[in-house]
């Protein structure tokens, strides 16, 4: 491939259960045609106590501690990986870092200082995406949709792309589009809703083969209550996280509604991530799009019952995004490679009609090694 850089891509995501990683071969010419061979791709779970460390500090704002946990995943990222990526070969590492704080237009805090990284392996590491889309007055999320773009923007079908990670997010990308044009947002809850779920009754970090919720049933009162979330309709641009739909969240359900069985908790939140996308395609898309098909990916592809109500709820003919040559787990770490490509290459990576940016620009910092 002419002009291509093997980069690694990191990402720890609101799922919070492990780091993903994809090193893979990259070129993006000045057509925006993106050419890609993935070489080699892991990922590394995170035991109790890296998590309860991440739990602790979503939505912390004590700078000390924020440093804290910055030192410490840095570190943990190194120590996952480095024996994996000592057998490959690389020129650059991009790494997103975990999420502990977001708000829309204002800030965007990712942890895991890439010094480690960038001191052992003796490369440039690229990292902080966010930040300078939200200078420019974006909500520097999602950063999905510009990924989704290189990929279906030739297509001759319109496309919709369903991530489910803690948080779901879509992309709207007609068949033959320019970049202006690409629609995409964060609707609300994922995952994140269903794995505390699981965690706080079970003592278990998911709802694996949905063996909790398949127990339960829909209580109808609880899903209208949770479709009044202000976010849920809020129009877009717009993101979110574990602040707005996490533990906190989890637990005040479990507060409102005490007389409920937790498996009727957990199966009703089940159904309010598929009724929360359900209603932003139908109101944010839908209107003003015909959508030809509808790709999914993330950790909730396995989740069979979600998978089944938002069949039910879209009705709109969907593939697992393997069909196009990349697997869903780490679909969001191959986007970090293409970011951190982009960053080298100087191609501007923010969407402004995703993010409500004032312009376009380069996205990301790099850390060199010492």
């Amino acid at each position: 491939m002419k002009d291509s850089l093997r980069i690694v891509g990191f990402m720890s995501g609101t799922s919070m259960d492990g780091l993903d990683c994809c090193i893979c071969d990259i070129s993006i010419d000045n057509n925006f045609r993106l050419d890609y061979k993935i070489i080699a791709q892991k990922s590394f779970q995170f035991n109790d106590f890296i998590v309860s460390q991440i739990k602790s500090n979503i939505g912390n704002k004590n700078q000390v501690e924020i440093n804290q946990i910055d030192d410490f995943l840095g570190r943990v990222f190194l120590d996952l990986s480095k024996d994996f990526l000592s057998a490959h070969s690389f020129d650059y590492i991009a790494i997103h870092g975990q999420t502990i704080r977001h708000k829309d237009k204002i800030e965007s805090i990712q942890v895991g200082n890439p010094s480690y990284l960038s001191d052992f392996f003796k490369v440039s590491v690229i990292y902080n995406f966010r930040e300078k889309d939200i200078k420019l007055g974006g909500n520097g999320a999602p950063l999905m949709p510009f990924l989704d773009w290189l990929i279906f923007k030739n297509k001759n079908f319109n496309t919709l792309t369903l991530n489910l990670g803690g948080i779901s997010n879509v992309s709207m990308i007609r068949k033959q589009s320019k970049i202006n044009k690409v629609i995409g947002f964060d609707v609300g809850p994922g995952m994140s809703l269903i794995d505390e779920c699981s965690n706080k009754f079970w003592n278990n970090y998911c709802d694996y083969n949905s063996q909790y919720s398949s127990k339960g049933k829909v209580d109808e009162d609880m899903l209208t209550y949770l479709m009044k979330e202000s976010f849920i309709s809020k129009e877009p641009p717009k993101s979110t996280g574990r602040e707005d739909f996490g533990e906190d969240y989890v637990n005040k359900i479990i507060r409102d509604f005490s007389t409920s069985s937790k498996f009727d908790i957990i199966r009703t939140l089940v159904k309010f991530t598929s009724k929360s996308i359900k209603m932003n395609v139908e109101e944010f898309i839908l209107k003003n799009n015909n959508i030809d098909r509808l790709v999914v990916s993330g950790g909730g592809l396995k989740h069979s019952i979600l998978i089944s109500d938002i069949k039910k709820d879209l009705d709109i003919p969907m593939c697992d995004i393997i069909n196009y040559g990349i697997e869903s787990k780490f679909k969001e770490s191959f986007l970090m490679s293409v970011l951190g490509y982009a960053k080298i290459k100087n191609i501007e990576s923010n969407i402004p009609s995703v993010t409500g940016a004032m312009d376009n620009i380069v996205l990301g910092d790099v850390c060199e090694p010492k």
